[in-house]
């Protein structure tokens, strides 16, 4: 074992650095000689100013206290949300602004019902906490995006015009600041815009767009002059966008300070692009840049139960970028700051350009489980708008918050549990100038993950196991591992099918590899079926109108390209492509279709998939369910001996309907193979699942372990023979009769019985409890009746009655103890215990003296229990011992009646 990395304690003085840079100096805060102890490990970042901003979007706040939501520290102590930001590192909150998120009657469009009113009171709470604020103005009644950016109701009258709009923008944003700035809050930057990378308040065009930036801008110079005018795009992942934004403002000559971007692990791409493309603007411009909004999941539980955006909008892959934990939470945090930290200097006013990051709602905690099911919870979400929309909000977005309002989609990337308590993440703006460690304990191993094809040899699956893998620990300390595969399992991979192996590193821990096998794709006979070179386009006839081969990114099934179609009008198209030289016989032809109606209705059959061979033509209907919800076309096709098919995709559409077709394929039916029965064989992995394995040797046991593995292997294919399925049961079968017992060096015999009369047995079943003790600290089994003798004589009332347990695969393992015999009694029977003249004995647990209780007709015995001879000492008895090991007391005398 060796560790691969090293974590590093940053050795500084307790003063600030002094960091030189191009043109100038900036102060940073200086590390403490040690990490502060934590819950999470957060390694600190070199040359972190002490006014970085660690910002946090809690915009949401109010709508949850209101609904009854409070939320605590670590302790589990309830806090005031900016009082516990505060104490956690955290110096500024970002809180949106919406102009009128409500209907005529009052009821709240829900997400916080954030109007300029109670952004205020949240904002006076927050200056109060001393916390600085960030004003985000979305100019609408609702949520602004890239894909939504509505304008107000009120100024619904003159949507489209930038000159109004601008106007309008700038008396709001005037009038809104200066009630702001007579509250006495603390107001350090605002922003014109939401994520405006399409549209500002219903305008769209640079030339618009920028009308509208320059008024707000002009607005908030005029009212907070030391105030900080931010603008805020989204999608850094896409190359030459923000290059692009940046110029358009510029060109523009928008007055703006900050360039602001959204960064979401989930869809943004890398930290190193996000640190690339800021860097161009800071540079190019002369701008100061920062991160508006990042998240990062703890949980893939869902609170509330009414859905999350994560996981159910993003793909496995992006996943894995961070552990889905507090930890994770923690580093991602840490790599977005990193990130921006890293624009450095770029104009030589020796400030650091990259300004900070806000995380995005981070307190947005469950209000209620149940989801749409629950009404109680129904009723809160519209009656305090703590969820992210209410049913009231469909008025004004009919196909979106319409159709799916309801809980937080976020309550599983909030710093705090699903009850409002912080978790170990909330600090982590603290940490990153502080740094935090925690202890060295392992938390997992990642899973491995193999991909092939059938067509790839085991030999060749078997060489991407990898040898080493990387052990996670809570402090962030990896440890590389050696790992030991059940590899012979992988001999039983049986064609297409996902195959789980386990392995054991050399500390012991589990880990496993997931081996994807895919069918080796069968042969498509569409030239270009999914319209991605051009040079194929020629193979497609195209009529009609509406419809072209042309880029369509983002809405492809496959690719970039498709089959694209829309008109202003009624409109109707075909595209038809001739195969030829096929063998005859059955094919599938397959296509897949997304799109919509004018008002963004399904329509299921206005486009349909078809193929004619012989005169005989076979349909099936493209249906258009929504905007890349795709619906696939299957048509079984018969080739004939003239080997000719042709294919056509047609339509028949409304006005301003939309959509593409992408992905056709033409391939040979194959028979899906009938697998043999495996029912014997889930039996025998049944009855190996039923063995005690305390009893094994951990040999026999590997052997057991290994068929079990071949079985699993076998199970999870697509091909497998039912020879196949015999060898395997047999390997089962024959590793459970090769167990070997293990070596039972001592026994511990604890007797529930512990008076007989002459002539009793002893029944080995229930008056014994016999554990077999292993060496070497192997642990411990319980014996049944048939792996161990007994040795006693019960003829006579005398101390010789022992008992001895003798082991029967180790005679030389013994426990003997004695026990109290009683005569049988004159007239008794000779059965009973109970001073009723039934001739028992019985034992007071407290005196060890027998029961002086009168009894007709029947001996009373005073009794006791001990060891002799034992190889282990014996467990306590409910009796007390009286008298010298190796005899038994007996006291004896006749009662007559």
């Amino acid at each position: 074992m060796r560790r691969n990395t090293a974590l590093t304690r940053i050795m500084a003085s307790g003063v600030a650095a002094i960091m030189l840079c191009a043109g100038g100096t900036f102060t940073v805060n200086a590390a403490e000689e040690e990490p502060v102890k934590a819950d999470v490990s957060v390694k600190a970042i070199q040359g972190l100013s002490d006014d970085f901003i660690g910002g946090m979007d809690v915009s949401s706040m109010l709508s949850l206290e209101e609904s009854g939501v409070t939320f605590k520290n670590a302790n589990g102590e309830v806090e005031d949300l900016f009082t516990l930001l505060k104490e956690s590192g955290v110096n500024y909150v970002r809180l949106r602004v919406w102009n009128d998120p409500f209907t005529a009657d009052g009821q709240g469009y829900g997400g916080g019902n954030v109007n300029a009113d109670r952004a205020l009171t949240m904002a006076k709470r927050a200056t109060a906490a001393g916390l600085k604020v960030l004003v985000d103005f979305h100019y609408s009644d609702f949520w602004a995006d890239p894909s939504k950016q509505q304008v107000p109701k009120a100024w619904k009258s003159f949507e489209g015009d930038a000159d109004k709009t601008a106007d309008t923008v700038y008396d709001y944003t005037k009038q809104t600041l200066t009630t702001f700035k007579q509250a006495g809050v603390d107001v350090g930057m605002v922003q014109v815009g939401n994520e405006t990378t399409a549209k500002i308040a219903g305008i769209s065009g640079w030339d618009g767009m920028s009308k509208v930036f320059s008024a707000g801008s002009k607005a908030i110079r005029e009212v907070l002059p030391e105030a900080k005018v931010v603008i805020h795009f989204t999608n850094p992942e896409k190359a030459g966008t923000y290059a692009t934004y940046a110029k358009q403002l510029s060109n523009h000559n928008v007055d703006y300070d900050v360039f602001a971007s959204s960064y979401y692990p989930f869809w943004h791409g890398t930290t190193e692009n996000l640190t690339s493309v800021l860097k161009n603007v800071a540079s190019t411009y002369k701008k100061d840049v920062m991160v508006a909004e990042t998240s990062w999941a703890y949980t893939l539980d869902d609170g509330d139960d009414d859905s999350n955006t994560v996981p159910s909008k993003v793909t496995a892959d992006n996943l894995k970028k961070y552990d889905i934990s507090p930890q994770g939470q923690a580093d991602e945090i840490r790599a977005v700051a990193e990130a921006v930290n890293n624009i450095g200097d770029n104009d030589g006013d020796g400030e650091n350009d990259g300004l900070g990051v806000f995380y995005w709602e981070p307190a947005w905690v469950p209000v209620g489980t149940g989801g749409k099911d629950n009404a109680e919870l129904v009723d809160t979400w519209n009656k305090y708008g703590g969820g992210w929309a209410t049913e009231a909000a469909g008025e004004y977005e009919p196909n979106d918050a319409g159709l799916y309002w309801g809980g937080s989609g976020v309550d599983n990337q909030a710093l705090f549990d699903f009850d409002g308590k912080a978790l170990a993440s909330l600090p982590t703006f603290k940490y990153i100038h502080t740094g935090a460690v925690t202890d060295h304990v392992f938390t997992k191993i990642d899973p491995v993950e193999i991909t092939a094809t059938d067509s790839d040899s085991i030999d060749a699956i078997k060489a991407q196991l990898p040898s080493e893998v990387a052990a996670h620990y809570q402090d962030g300390v990896d440890e590389t591992e050696t790992v030991t595969w059940q590899s012979a399992a992988l001999d039983w991979i049986r064609g297409a099918g996902t195959y789980t192996i386990t392995g054991t590193t050399n500390a012991g821990h589990d880990v496993t590899v997931t081996v994807t096998v895919t069918a080796t794709p069968a042969k498509d006979y569409v030239t270009d079926g999914s319209f991605e070179n051009a040079e194929n386009d020629k193979n497609w006839t195209i009529a009609g109108t509406g419809a072209s081969i042309t880029e369509d990114s983002g809405n492809a099934a496959d690719g970039k390209r498709a089959l694209k179609f829309w008109a202003s009008d009624a409109y109707s198209f075909s595209a038809t492509q001739t195969i030829t030289g096929l063998e005859p016989g059955e094919y599938v032809l397959t296509a897949m279709s997304q799109g919509a109606a004018a008002d963004n209705a399904a329509i299921t059959d206005g486009v349909a998939l078809s193929a004619t061979t012989g005169g005989k033509t076979t349909s099936d209907a493209l249906e258009l369910n929504g905007w890349v919800k795709f619906d696939t076309a299957t048509v079984p096709v018969t080739v004939g001996a003239d080997g000719t098919a042709t294919i056509t995709i047609t339509g028949n559409l409304p006005a301003d309907a939309w959509g593409n077709v992408d992905k056709v394929s033409l391939v040979k039916k194959t028979e899906t193979p009938v697998k043999p029965s495996t029912e014997n064989l889930d039996k025998a992995v049944a009855e190996a699942g039923k063995i005690n394995r305390d009893e094994y040797t951990n040999e026999s046991l590997a052997k057991l372990d290994q068929a079990l593995a071949a079985a699993d292997v076998l199970l999870a294919g697509s091909t497998y023979t039912e020879q196949d399925v015999n060898d395997v049961i047999k390997l089962v079968a024959d590793a459970i009769a090769g167990l070997a017992q293990k070596e039972v060096s001592s026994l511990t015999v604890t007797p529930s019985k512990t008076t007989y009369q002459v002539g009793d047995a002893i029944d080995a079943d229930h008056d014994l409890k016999v554990v077999g003790n292993y060496s070497a600290g192997m642990g411990n089994v319980t014996l049944s009746a048939d792996q161990f003798t007994l040795d006693y004589d019960f003829s006579a009332p005398a101390d010789a009655a022992k008992v001895t347990v003798t082991l029967k695969s180790n005679p030389n393992v013994t426990e003997t103890y004695t026990v109290a015999v009683t005569a049988r009694a004159e007239g008794g029977s000779g059965n009973g215990s109970d001073g009723a003249g039934n001739g028992g004995a019985t034992i007071n647990p407290d005196t060890g003296e027998g029961d002086k209780t009168n009894g007709a007709n029947g001996d009373k015995i005073t009794g006791v229990l001990s060891n002799t001879g034992s190889a282990v000492t014996a467990v306590g008895l409910a009796v007390v011992v009286l008298g010298v090991a190796g005899g038994v007391s007996l006291a004896l005398r006749r009662k007559r009646s």
